[in-house]
């Protein structure tokens, strides 16, 4: 059925990229005193906008945030006034929690949110914009799944689960992560499980809730869970919890803990293709301090990195990132004087260090912690080095630096002029580093730990076990060991390859031909204000977040949801506007 309406602008997708896009274009429309705005509908399946399903309000306390308090720099929204309608502004994250940006810094414990308070505050920031929007018939919302967007004769038409049809004359898509084809594995599992009603596989770790309707309480669990990540460390809080196990915090300065068990056996047995674990990142903004160059220094780094960006004929793939990031962690090394690792080298050594660190992940060298530790030595060193106890590591150091490059990184990467291939080199190493630049709070760290000292946590399987199917679920295998689970968790997040989603939008937009991907492992191809690179100039469907990975880059950031991509789409549109008008 053709629902009619006279929609200029279709959001489909509502969670934080979609709130945020909202928002810009409603300051920008103030600052071009557009007193007539352009009627919007938005699709979104969840009942609560503005949070997505990363930050649903309703998830566990168990999913926690990997970005500080501190560094969660949202800004405040002003007050607009469009004609005689008044739109409130709303807080910055920092006032919203009542905190001063002093006491934050001060605090000798940085403070990780939930994610589900993170929720609110998107929940409620979205509120504050779209009520008086609806009040005033200026926005209407459609809780439905999108199906399909097909275009014909300069109008977008948008289908969707409930085949209701209706048109707009431009599309925005913030949609977040998507459904991906399974690998061969999991689609192997998932075929045993459903052949064995003795055993149980999660192809995803989230919403968490899906984990806890096995009943850990009461019965005997053994839990594989692939991946060794944020993820896991979200699947691994829920599950103890749910056994009514619990942490007693022996140590307040560094947060160590003691675990005790629930009354009935659970054991937790993570992997990965190399089984290294997260760093954390460090304890409180003194230690964090340690890491942090100056302005000078990133300044430089930004225009060592924005020279060879702009050149399109570069041929040697991520080699100008490796080196300018090597130049300033050899720096901040340096600076760490007896905090570091003791060493002798000057700054032209260690930028040979770190280039060959960067350039193989095997490197081996004594300034470097060697992957060849086991996990529990790993997290020990990591603690140590993250609380400031021990001396730091050219690795740990390298990592936490890479984190406050990463912006800079993000912005002069995106839309760049480099090929595809060279863009993908980029993104594989930062990828790598995540490891440590996107590291979890210290107390999650210290969970893992406590958990492994208790038994709870096997991590005698975590690095590439062989893995067989067999009636009581799964064994894992290595070095002459085994063990079986009976629930299988798939905790790795899959890439947003584009040739690989499979949800019907998408794989529908593709089919005709309306997006592209702009590398065969990655996302689609935009311009910088997010418009879909297309034949047609006229075709005005524009990408933000997660599926454009490639033009843009730093995609999965919660900051990146309100960051420049987001305001350069609004002023693309309303400039496009002022032209219809």
């Amino acid at each position: 059925m053709l629902h009619k309406t006279n929609k200029n602008l279709a959001i489909i997708g509502c969670g934080p990229r979609g709130l945020s896009a909202l928002e810009h274009l409603y300051v920008n429309l103030f600052k071009a005193n557009i007193d007539t705005p352009p009627t919007i509908i938005i699709f979104e399946q969840a009942k609560t906008l503005g949070s997505g399903q990363i930050y649903n309000t309703n998830q566990p306390d168990s999913n926690w945030l990997n970005i500080s308090e501190r560094a969660l720099t949202i800004s405040a929204r002003p007050e607009i006034t469009i004609g005689n309608v008044t739109i409130p502004g709303f807080k910055s994250y920092h006032d919203w929690i009542g905190k001063s940006i002093s006491d934050i810094k001060n605090s000798n414990h940085e403070v990780f949110p939930k994610r589900s308070k993170m929720g609110q505050y998107l929940s409620q920031r979205y509120q504050s914009i779209a009520n008086p929007l609806i009040k005033n018939l200026w926005l209407t919302v459609v809780n439905e799944t999108v199906y399909k967007v097909t275009y014909d004769k300069s109008l977008f038409y948008i289908t969707t689960s409930n085949n209701k049809i209706y048109n707009a004359n431009e599309v925005l898509l913030t949609i977040g992560h998507q459904d991906t084809k399974l690998s061969d594995q999991l689609q192997d599992w998932k075929t045993h499980a459903k052949n064995n009603e003795n055993i149980v596989l999660h192809t995803n770790t989230y919403p968490i809730n899906n984990l806890l309707k096995t009943d850990f309480k009461h019965k005997a669990h053994q839990v594989g869970i692939r991946g060794f990540g944020l993820a896991m460390i979200d699947a691994t809080r829920a599950l103890y919890e749910a056994n009514g196990g619990y942490f007693t915090v022996i140590d307040n300065k560094t947060h160590s803990m003691r675990y005790t068990k629930g009354s009935t056996p659970l054991v937790i047995i993570p992997f990965s293709l190399d089984g290294l674990p997260m760093a954390p990142k460090p304890l409180n903004p003194k230690v964090d301090q340690l890491f942090t160059p100056n302005d000078a220094q990133l300044l430089a780094f930004e225009s060592e990195i924005s020279s060879i960006a702009k050149t399109p004929d570069y041929t040697q793939g991520n080699l100008f990132v490796i080196e300018a990031m090597a130049t300033i962690t050899a720096n901040q090394f340096i600076a760490l004087q007896n905090k570091a690792y003791p060493h002798t080298y000057d700054v032209t050594t260690l930028k040979q260090i770190i280039t060959a660190y960067l350039q193989d992940d095997n490197f081996e060298h004594q300034l470097i912690l060697s992957n060849k530790n086991a996990p529990e030595i790993l997290l020990q060193a990591f603690i140590d080095m993250a609380t400031a106890q021990k001396p730091i590591s050219l690795d740990y150091c390298l990592g936490q630096v890479w984190r406050h490059c990463e912006p800079i990184l993000y912005k002069v990467m995106s839309h760049c002029k480099l090929s595809s291939p060279n863009v993908k080199a980029v993104i594989n190493l930062d990828e790598r580093m995540k490891r440590y630049a996107f590291g979890p709070p210290i107390e999650s760290i210290q969970q893992l730990l406590a958990l492994s000292l208790a038994g709870t946590l096997d991590l005698n399987y975590v690095n590439n076990p062989d893995i067989i199917t067999n009636s009581n679920g799964w064994t894992l295998r290595k070095d002459h060991q085994e063990q079986y689970v009976d629930i299988m968790i798939n905790s790795v997040l899959d890439s947003p390859e584009l040739l690989k989603v499979t949800t019907p939008l998408v794989v529908n937009l593709l089919k005709d031909n309306i997006i592209k991907p702009i590398h065969t492992d990655l996302g689609i191809d935009t311009n910088t204000n997010g418009i879909v690179v297309s034949k047609s100039k006229a075709l005005h469907i524009a990408i933000l977040g997660r599926l454009a990975k490639g033009s843009v880059v730093g995609v999965d950031a919660i900051l990146e949801c309100f960051g420049p991509r987001i305001n350069d789409w609004a002023i693309g549109f309303i400039n496009r506007l002022k032209k219809v008008n």
